[in-house]
C-alpha cells in the first residue's frame, strides 16, 4: 500500500486539490485524471487510483478538463515517487 512520505499539502503543488464534502481537518485531496477519466485520491493515510463516479461526493461532476495533458494516472504515479511524495507501507 502506498502512503504519502510528506504533508498531504505538498500535493497542491502537483495539481490535487481539496475534497469536497469532507472536513478540511481531514487534509484529504483529489486531482483528476481527464485520460482515463480516473482520479487520485490522497489523504495521510491512504493513496488510491480511482475510477470516477458520478456518484461520487468528494469530486465533481465532471472531470477537470481544464489541465488536459496525454499524462495517465500512472504517469502522475511516477512522477510521484520519482519526487519521493509516496512511500510504500506494509
Amino acid at each position: 500500500m502506498l502512503i504519502p512520505n510528506v504533508d498531504v499539502k505538498e500535493f497542491e503543488k502537483f495539481g490535487f486539490k481539496l475534497c469536497r464534502g469532507i472536513p478540511r481537518d481531514l487534509q484529504c485531496y483529489y486531482l483528476c485524471v481527464a485520460r482515463g477519466c480516473e482520479f487520485i485520491f490522497v489523504s495521510p493515510k491512504c493513496f488510491a487510483i480511482e475510477e470516477w463516479r458520478k456518484d461520487d461526493s468528494r469530486i465533481h461532476e465532471r472531470p477537470n478538463c481544464r489541465f488536459r495533458s496525454d499524462r495517465t494516472a500512472i504517469d502522475i504515479l511516477y512522477d510521484l515517487i520519482k519526487a519521493d511524495m509516496l512511500k510504500k507501507e506494509r
